[in-house]
């Protein structure tokens, strides 16, 4: 047999197993940080997700926006005490949505 096709020796053997061993070991080690840090993200996510939501909510889809006039204000004298003044716009819900100016129901 030449030196080529000689067969590892049990020491090779070991040695190489051990090698194999320690880069699994932080081939798994590798992973558990990919899996916390990506748990971390969607977390970070879910969270700006929830900022924005409070920063910058969003209208009801039931309601309509509507800008008052001097009558909704006449007719209507608890948005002045809101602090509401003609001009600002506001959202009413749709099924409640005057058929008239006023924001009155059955005036």
């Amino acid at each position: 047999m030449s030196e080529e096709q000689k067969a590892p020796s049990k020491e090779e053997v070991v040695a190489f197993l051990q090698e194999q061993i320690d880069v699994k070991k932080l081939q798994l080690e590798l992973q558990e940080i990919n899996a916390k840090l990506a748990s971390y993200r969607a977390e970070e996510l879910k969270a700006l997700q929830f900022i924005a939501q409070m920063t910058n909510p969003q209208p009801p889809a039931d309601a309509e926006p509507h800008t008052l006039t001097q009558e909704d204000m006449d007719e209507n004298p608890e948005l002045a005490e809101q602090g509401l003044k003609v001009g600002d716009e506001v959202l009413i819900p749709k099924e409640s949505a005057p058929k008239s100016r006023g924001l009155k129901k059955g005036k």
